[in-house]
């Protein structure tokens, strides 16, 4: 296959979460196995390795051009554009959607439908010999037009009629609603605004140019539902995520009943890029180490972390770290208040928390730094400690209230760190309970529950009482003994692609939706 990847991050060029690492890493191991890979993605910055094509195109009324890099056997291709390069050049990647966090850049809308145009265009003008028999593989709401623009566009002039677009989730909670636009300021008919047309329940969103419009509240443009509509297959980083998006409307996030009504939506977990996060390779670490030699490992790991972090150096101690952004989605404010709790019930238990975000977490975490000598919480991002926690501690603690999949706890059973993770997401299918992990229950999305807070103190405190026996010993072994890298989930992509472009008796409900249409009733058609 001629395999396209549209995106706006590609690690390790842009990123700020896990959809960076996906198309920075996937497309490397679907090369691998035999097939013509290209990522687009935008040219935030001047990156080295990437050449001036020369190719300019219009699109949708910007001079665009596009920069190539060869690398790891994939064609990465830069759209480059002032609203991309000067807006946030020398910014850090928090910085790609908007100054600072749930508030985006007013221009959005025209940053990345010019993108998605653009990316359409590359496969044909750019002489790198993939044409228009393609697999497109568009990504999260900013690469939702993708799949529009190709049914709407495209195909009506005559133009990609055997390519075929996956459209992939990769957090439903980010949807690109914005109040309504002209059809044709994306290019495309106005006929298209139906699949656009969505009822936000909670009527709320941020918008620099018009923060409040009367008699419009709730009617929105949502790109992402245009995308599930035309789509030829959709996906999501995980089985369970799968299922808990499409089953109910809160962590469907009110999108549920459009991903039934086109024909559901497929989990493939996701693998890590073994190269940055190898204990056997680790350029941070005093003393290396493998599956076969975990055990001493970890144990020069656990007293390099004490160390660098000021924790007592106590080899018996039962360390427990966490490594994140500081915020409600990953549980911080749970985890919070559950320390002090483990602590006092694990009395040689040490604790270490690393990460930034909300200014009020950030300022609780510096208060728990100076509660105990057994707790440690550091307020900065520092890579080289990271990766001490990932291999130094013995347990990490995972608490989200959602997490579409989750890298981090792939990223401590490679190390041989036994993970406790909430029972959502993509930690139910990475972390097996009584095997390579511990499950503490689901959190609950609204709010801090003292159950929640109970159950990650009392699953914590169980995992402590495993440290030092057999039990923990096995488990530590079961994590670095797996294959956690792209291999076996790029075989299940390339399986799911392929039956997209080549099997002729594959076909995906079409939703039949009006102005008026209430999306609870969505209508569906059967169309092969």
């Amino acid at each position: 296959m001629k395999i396209v990847f549209v995106s706006t991050e590609v690690a390790p060029w842009s990123k700020t979460g896990g959809l960076g690492d996906v198309v920075g890493s996937l497309p490397v191991e679907l090369a691998k196995r035999g097939h013509k890979v290209m990522t687009i993605a935008p040219r935030y910055d001047q990156y080295k390795g990437a050449w001036d094509t020369s190719v300019r195109v219009d699109a949708l009324g910007h001079n665009v051009g596009y920069f190539h890099e060869h690398k790891k056997g994939v064609d990465r291709v830069f759209v480059d554009h002032p609203l991309f390069l000067a807006k946030v050049w020398g910014k850090t990647g928090s910085k790609l959607y908007g100054k600072t966090n749930g508030a985006d850049y007013a221009d959005n809308q025209e940053r990345f439908a010019m993108f998605c145009q653009a990316a359409l265009q590359a496969p044909m003008v750019l002489p790198f010999g993939y044409g228009e028999d393609v697999c497109f593989v568009a990504n999260d709401w900013h690469s939702g037009l993708v799949p529009v623009m190709i049914k709407k566009v495209f195909q009506p002039q005559g133009k990609y009629l055997n390519a075929r677009c996956a459209f992939t989730v990769h957090n439903i909670a980010f949807q690109g609603r914005f109040w309504p636009a002209k059809m044709g300021d994306y290019g495309l008919p106005e006929s298209a605004s139906n699949d656009f047309f969505f009822e936000d329940a909670q009527g709320k969103m941020y918008d620099e140019r018009n923060p409040k419009k009367d008699g419009q509240k709730f009617r929105k443009d949502n790109w992402m539902k245009a995308a599930f509509i035309n789509s030829d297959r959709n996906i999501t980083v995980s089985m369970n995520y799968a299922k808990e998006i499409s089953g109910s409307a809160s962590k469907g996030v009110e999108l549920n009943t459009i991903i039934n009504a086109t024909g559901g939506i497929e989990g493939i977990v996701n693998g890590m890029d073994p190269t940055e996060w190898n204990p056997a390779t680790d350029k941070f670490l005093d003393i290396t180490y493998d599956k076969n030699t975990v055990v001493m490992g970890k144990a020069a790991a656990k007293q390099a972390l004490q160390a660098e972090v000021g924790l007592p150096l106590d080899p018996s101690a039962p360390v427990f770290g966490y490594i994140g952004r500081l915020e409600e989605q990953k549980g911080c404010d749970i985890m919070m208040e559950a320390v002090p709790k483990l602590l006092k019930q694990c009395p040689n238990a040490q604790v270490v928390i690393l990460g930034t975000g909300k200014k009020s977490m950030e300022k609780t975490l510096e208060k728990l730094d100076k509660m105990s000598p057994r707790m440690a919480g550091v307020v900065r991002f520092s890579n080289p400690i990271a990766h001490f926690i990932t291999a130094g501690a013995d347990f990490l603690m995972v608490p989200s209230r959602f997490e579409p999949c989750g890298l981090i706890q792939l990223h401590a059973m490679q190390y041989g760190t036994v993970p406790i993770v909430a029972s959502t997401g993509g930690l139910v299918d990475t972390v097996k309970e009584g095997v390579t992990g511990f499950h503490m229950g689901a959190m609950d999305p609204d709010g801090l529950k003292p159950d929640d807070v109970e159950a990650m103190v009392d699953t914590c405190a169980a995992a402590a009482a495993t440290y030092g026996t057999p039990t923990y010993n096995k488990m530590s072994s079961t994590c670095i003994g797996q294959d956690l890298s792209w291999r076996k989930p790029a075989a299940k992509w390339e399986a799911v692609l392929e039956e997209m472009m080549y099997n002729s008796g594959y076909g995906k409900k079409q939703m039949v939706v009006t102005p008026k249409e209430d999306l609870e009733g969505a209508k569906t058609t059967a169309a092969r």
